[in-house]
């Protein structure tokens, strides 16, 4: 009888375990089809975006956000163009301290330039979204990012 609730229980262990597994083959990684490269000036304070697009709509880059007087926001953006506009998210941390943030960023294209938009915002269930009943204001955005040519990292 013992033996039989030890069989039991190996080979229902086995079969848990191996249904939990994941047995189909990884994915490569998704290939981007162009890197732009944006920096931005606000008197002292610059920001520099990396943007990779992997189609018509995704992205996916890097956001650092130098401030004079503050510590800077480096962090990665994530998100999707809807027509004109670039929403994202971007998930950054503040100088060196180990907290994440993540919070969503608007972007109006318009004559290659990306404006920065700002847009009221609400909280659910731990996410940050943009309010959907009050229009994102590209016109009083700090930041307009301007085309630079992509820094070639050393090798």
């Amino acid at each position: 009888m013992r033996n039989r609730l030890l069989l039991f229980t190996v080979l229902s262990s086995t079969a848990l375990y191996s249904c939990t597994q994941n047995n189909s083959p990884a994915k490569p990684p998704e290939k981007a089809i162009s890197t732009t490269c944006y920096i931005a000036i606000d008197g002292k304070d610059t920001a520099r975006m990396e943007l990779d697009s992997f189609s018509k709509q995704k992205v996916k880059g890097n956001l650092i956000i130098s401030y004079d007087q503050k510590d800077n926001n480096n962090g990665e953006i994530e998100g999707t163009f809807k027509g004109d506009t670039l929403i994202v998210n971007y998930t950054f941390k503040i100088g060196k301290k180990p907290v994440v943030y993540k919070n969503p960023l608007a972007f109006l294209k318009k004559d290659g330039k990306l404006i920065m938009g700002i847009g009221k915002m609400e909280t659910t269930m731990g996410r940050t979204y943009f309010r959907k009943d009050i229009p994102i204001d590209f016109g009083q955005g700090r930041f307009t990012y301007a085309p630079v040519e992509c820094k070639k990292e050393p090798k």
